[in-house]
């Protein structure tokens, strides 16, 4: 995941789900929610993947 695990708060986010079952990263104590993306992969590691 490209996001932080720490909330603003201070406190570790939880990786969950929504209701659309979308992953989240949610913050228990301040109820804080972040849709968690997945990392797109960088054009430095497509490149080296091929040279190999």
């Amino acid at each position: 995941m490209d996001k932080q695990m720490r909330c603003q708060c201070g406190r570790q986010r939880t990786v969950a789900l929504d209701k659309h079952f979308r992953t989240v990263l949610l913050c228990e104590s301040c109820d804080a929610v972040e849709r968690a993306e997945p990392v797109k992969p960088h054009e430095d590691a497509k490149a080296a993947l091929q040279d190999a």
